[in-house]
C-alpha cells in the first residue's frame, strides 16, 4: 500500500508540474503574440508639432512587457503607456535594449516630468523613474528625442486613441 501511496505522489507531482509547465507556455506565448494598438501622439511644443505614432499599452500584460527586448525603435516611433487612473508612476528599464526618454503626462495632457537617457539594464537590480507628479500617461520614445525636438515639461499633447 505505501508503495502505491508514494507512486500516486509521484504521478500528482509529475502531473502538477506538466501542468504549471503548460500554463507557461501559454503565457509566453501569448506575450510574444502581444499585437500593439496603434496610434499616434502630437506634441506640442515651442519649434511646432511634433509628431509620433505609437503603440498603445493599456493592459496589465502590455504595460508590464513595454518596450523589453527591442534592439531599436525607429525615430519618429514611441510607446504609449495608458493607465486608468492618475498617480505617481514608477518605470525601470528592466530587459530594456536601447535608451529612453519617459514622458509622464497629466490627466490633463500636460508634460509633468521628462526622465531623459533612462539607461537599459540587464540586472536585478534596475533603477525605478519616477513621474515625480501625478501622470495618467506615458510615451517612451527613444533617448535624446525630447531633446532633439523640444519636447519640455508644461508642453501640451494631443492624444489619438
Amino acid at each position: 500500500m505505501n508503495i502505491i501511496l508514494k507512486m500516486g505522489k509521484k504521478i500528482y507531482g509529475l502531473l502538477a508540474s506538466v501542468a504549471i509547465a503548460i500554463i507557461l507556455l501559454f503565457v509566453y506565448l501569448h506575450i510574444l503574440n502581444l499585437e500593439y494598438k496603434q496610434s499616434s501622439v502630437v506634441f506640442q511644443t515651442d519649434k511646432g508639432e511634433v509628431r509620433f505614432n505609437v503603440e498603445i499599452a493599456d493592459t496589465y500584460t502590455e504595460r508590464a512587457l513595454g518596450l523589453m527586448n527591442r534592439e531599436n525603435l525607429s525615430e519618429k516611433s514611441g510607446m504609449l503607456f495608458v493607465f486608468g487612473d492618475e498617480s505617481e508612476r514608477s518605470f525601470w528599464m528592466k530587459n530594456t535594449l536601447i535608451s529612453l526618454d519617459m514622458i509622464f503626462i497629466s490627466e490633463k495632457k500636460e508634460i509633468v516630468y521628462i526622465q531623459k537617457q533612462a539607461v537599459p539594464c540587464k540586472t536585478l537590480d534596475c533603477p525605478s523613474y519616477s513621474s515625480r507628479k501625478p501622470a495618467k500617461y506615458v510615451v517612451e520614445i527613444n533617448g535624446g528625442l525630447s531633446d532633439k525636438f523640444g519636447i519640455k515639461e508644461g508642453d501640451k499633447i494631443e492624444i489619438s486613441i
